[in-house]
């Protein structure tokens, strides 16, 4: 069994126009590389922000939506619909959609994208937790000042980079293991 090729790598910026865009991932070698699809991470990617959030933070499934809320609320902080799959002789990649929530800009909901991506490698699997063109409510208006970008980065990019680790360090963890995902 091999271990971990490198950590968790790890690539984030907010363009001009306000744009998010962050990516982790990790390479690893499965003993069974069937055992992984993307949908799966989907859906232990819900389960492990439940988790890791002690509750406070709940994907619910209402109908083909997904909301992240708080505990005690009924006010989403984010409003995912899908999966979408997409599949390729070399990678699938299963992709939620950000609808709204109260973290979203209202006038870019439906823009921003949350994705699970596996990529077979030579000599393993490349599996990644991507989010592009989100527009968070933090970064305000036409041009986010440089206070909205270091609050945004200091708490909810960052949330979710540490969030996002952990579970790829979970998903090899249980791979290499042998245990069921």
């Amino acid at each position: 069994m091999r271990t971990v090729k490198k950590k968790i790598a790890s690539r984030e910026s907010i363009g001009e126009d306000r744009l998010v865009y962050s990516r982790q991932w990790i390479e690893f070698c499965p003993s069974d590389p069937g055992v992984l699809t993307s949908v799966l991470l989907v859906e232990k990617y819900l389960a492990f922000v439940r988790k890791c959030t002690l509750s406070l933070v709940r994907p619910l499934r209402n109908g083909g939506e997904i909301a992240f809320s708080l505990i005690g609320t009924s006010l989403p902080l984010l409003i995912f619909s899908g999966p979408e799959v997409k599949e390729t002789a070399h990678s699938q990649t299963a992709t939620l959609r950000i609808d709204g929530g109260l973290l979203v800009q209202r006038n870019e909901c439906g823009r921003g994208l949350l994705s699970f991506i596996i990529e077979d490698l030579a000599d393993g699997v490349l599996v990644a937790v991507e989010v592009c063109d989100y527009c968070p409510l933090l970064l305000g208006g036409v041009k986010a000042s440089k206070l909205r970008k270091w609050l945004y980065r200091c708490s909810q990019a960052l949330i979710h980079k540490i969030i996002t680790s952990r579970f790829l360090c979970h998903v090899h963890r249980q791979i290499e293991s042998g245990r069921a995902l």
